[in-house]
């Protein structure tokens, strides 16, 4: 696909804006905020792109890596509870 100037995008990354969504729906509905969030998508899947330029890599690989080191990062928070 990259060969035919086509670029993937992960439908994890694509459709999160529903996630986005579905957790101010939950919280006590913040228009503002869920917006602000889901502006970002665009944002994240540059960065997407820009890796598997960068890397080499194909787009969904560089998606899963972003994910993955987010997730250790969340992990390493610390919390008083």
């Amino acid at each position: 696909m990259k060969s035919a100037g086509i670029l993937y995008a992960p439908d994890y990354v694509i459709n999160s804006g529903g996630i986005i969504n579905c957790y101010w729906e939950l919280q006590g509905y913040n228009k503002d905020a869920a917006i602000s969030q889901t502006e970002k998508i665009f944002d994240t899947t540059t960065e997407i792109f820009n890796k598997s330029e960068k890397e080499n890599i194909p787009t969904y690989l560089a998606a899963n890596k972003m994910a993955e080191q987010r997730i250790i990062a969340i992990g390493k928070i610390k919390t008083s509870f």
